[in-house]
């Protein structure tokens, strides 16, 4: 895989949103845009309109947030 290949993977799991309403939650993201959400990263993975390529991220509850994965 060259880096370009490797840079446009990356560049489609970058949000391409305001990922404000999601504070606290997981999100899926397809190309950049949220396609579900959930409180849990397990049901999110597990819901139907969400592909094992998309990129599943936490949204801080708050600014700042920390998460321990």
């Amino acid at each position: 895989m060259t880096a370009e290949q490797l840079q446009r993977e990356q560049d489609l799991g970058a949000p391409k949103e305001d990922l404000t309403p999601y504070a606290g939650q997981w999100v899926a993201l397809r190309e950049g845009y949220v396609v579900a959400s959930d409180l849990s990263a397990v049901a999110l993975r597990a819901q139907e309109r969400v592909s094992s390529t998309d990129t599943l991220m936490p949204i801080p509850a708050s600014p700042g947030g920390t998460f321990i994965l």
